[in-house]
């Protein structure tokens, strides 16, 4: 991690149009821009790139679960500031209490 940068990868059980729904009270009102399947958070010295990919349903029997693949780039954040951001990310997309 010498120049600043980390990046997360989640494979998550939601569809993207769901994902983009949920996306405002993840990241709690903080300034953001959506282009396409891409969320820019902050500014170029600190923030949070956010790629949304669908991926293939995972099928267990009959059940059909839909997933995207998501990529969090963070530029300038400490451990912490990363740790509390993903925290609340993760909060915002969970379900039925798992």
């Amino acid at each position: 991690m010498t120049d600043g940068r980390v990046t997360v990868v989640k494979d998550m059980a939601i569809t993207v149009p769901d994902f983009f729904r949920l996306l405002p009270r993840a990241l709690d009102g903080r300034d953001h821009t959506v282009s396409g399947r891409r969320v820019r958070v902050g500014a170029a010295g600190k923030g949070v790139a956010i790629a949304v990919a669908p991926a293939e349903p995972r099928r267990i029997a009959r059940v059909v679960i839909d997933r995207c693949e998501v990529t969090l780039a963070f530029t300038g954040y400490g451990e912490d500031e990363r740790a509390a951001f993903l925290a609340r990310f993760d909060r915002a997309y969970r379900r039925g209490g798992g």
